[in-house]
């Protein structure tokens, strides 16, 4: 009885104040509540999806989440797989602890001295000839590919998962595995398309789902080295809703509902696909 009471009061701490939060999001998409309410209205949502502003930020964060977990995972399952395959190197896993010690504006301000243009590395480029003047380093920063918004995304999270799927292997015994499957006449590689990626994937899909929404919301390092458009649905619905025009206030709360909806959408699809995996094994 005790223990129930407990998870009920920690559902309780934990869900309302998002469930009060999205209430309130869409009460005032709607028009219901709010400084300039005047009743129900589907003017907000409309203005949203009829306004490629709104919707170009959601694509566009869709497709830099998959894009940094892409570039995260695939060097992760490479490292790792090396690591198996030879001497653990004890020096390599204590630089990989490194990055995590770094908060996400840290890491942002760092790309940001390494990327800009007058930062360190276009100095470098510079002092080597490599370019005659510092305008002449590519744009790293505030660019359209994005290129600092991942460098920081990598940076933060690849460690992680590296040390984590070095972590797999031990516990799942793949190394074992491998040494039987090379006995009986497999490559590596097949070994490490067949074996290896899916079950470190399968074993961490739960850690990469929070890693992915955790990407979704990001908003210091999109804020400092993402472009002004597009740019990512977090900065998108805080300049909404804390900006200058009451008009934009109920299109930043709409935002905030679709985004709420799709985080949740995500969660309870990848949850499914978790659930029958371990009932189906």
């Amino acid at each position: 009885m005790k223990r129930k009471i407990v998870i009920a009061i920690f559902l309780l701490i934990t869900t309302a104040p998002l469930l009060f939060g999205f209430g309130y999001s869409l009460l005032y998409s709607f028009g219901l509540t709010g400084i300039l309410s005047k009743g129900f209205t589907l003017e907000h949502w409309q203005m949203l999806f009829t306004e490629s502003d709104g919707i170009n930020s959601l694509f566009y964060t869709i497709f830099l989440t998959i894009i940094s977990l892409i570039l995260i995972l695939l060097p992760a399952l490479v490292l790792a797989w090396w690591q198996t395959n030879s001497a653990q190197i004890k020096w390599l896993k204590a630089m990989l602890f490194l990055p995590l010690c770094f908060p996400p504006l840290v890491a942002a301000f760092a790309m940001y001295h390494l990327l800009s243009p007058t930062g360190i590395y276009s100095r470098v480029f510079y002092q080597l000839g490599l370019i005659e003047q510092l305008e002449d380093f590519p744009r790293l920063v505030n660019d359209f590919a994005s290129i600092g918004i991942l460098a920081a995304h990598v940076f933060m999270v690849f460690p992680l998962f590296t040390l984590l799927f070095i972590n797999q292997v031990k516990k799942e015994r793949l190394d074992e595995l491998m040494a039987t499957s090379l006995t009986l006449g497999a490559s590596g590689f097949y070994f490490f398309r067949k074996v290896f990626a899916p079950v470190i994937l399968m074993r961490s899909s739960p850690l990469i789902m929070l890693y992915g929404i955790f990407l979704m919301g990001t908003y210091e390092v999109p804020l400092l080295l993402g472009r002004s458009s597009p740019r990512v649905v977090t900065i998108f619905i805080t300049e909404k809703i804390k900006g200058f025009s009451l008009q934009d206030i109920p299109q930043g709360h709409a935002m905030a509902v679709v985004y709420t909806l799709l985080v949740i959408a995500i969660t309870t699809f990848f949850l499914s696909i978790n659930r029958k995996t371990i009932s189906g094994s």
